[in-house]
């Protein structure tokens, strides 16, 4: 199963570069996880396109204040909290792990610096931001579950 991955897009409409990115990037995903920051009901709308599971972000509209904080999804079996973040980016992964137990894996945005790593048993995925980082180009993720878990950052060109 893959799984697309996406956070901080900062958009307020889907850009034709947007759908285009989408499209290429998860033509074959069924499900796909955002981790806040859409900033509009436009994106959210057209990202409802895939199996969206999404979270608010800080800088959501009021549009989109019915989504969840957090939430955890099961998808095959994997437990995958998802959340944004907030705060300093320095601390960001001790601050997200600690916001669920009995997770597998937890997606998280808000520093918009692609990562993986591991913290006491859990693996931490953040994708990176659509629109770019501080540090860098923008970026997206995959996860993709079978025999084992892989994930995948993926760099947007514009």
């Amino acid at each position: 199963m893959k799984i697309a991955v996406i956070s901080d897009t900062h958009l307020t409409h889907p850009t034709d570069a947007f759908r285009r990115h989408m499209e290429t990037f998860f033509a074959d995903a069924g499900i796909m996880l955002h981790a806040g920051d859409m900033t509009s009901s436009a994106v959210f709308d057209y990202l409802s396109n895939w199996d969206l599971r999404a979270v608010r972000g800080n800088m959501d509209d009021h549009d989109l204040a019915a989504l969840p904080e957090r939430r955890i999804e099961i998808i095959a079996g994997v437990r995958i909290g998802i959340i944004h973040g907030w705060g300093s980016p320095k601390g960001i992964e001790e601050r997200v792990r600690d916001s669920f137990s009995d997770v597998d894996i937890v997606v998280f945005g808000h520093s918009h610096m692609p990562a993986k790593m591991t913290n006491r048993g859990v693996i931490l995925f953040n994708p990176g931001s659509y629109r770019g980082g501080y540090k860098g180009k923008g970026s997206v993720g995959i996860i993709e579950i079978s025999e084992k878990l892989s994930f995948h950052h993926l760099a947007v060109e514009y």
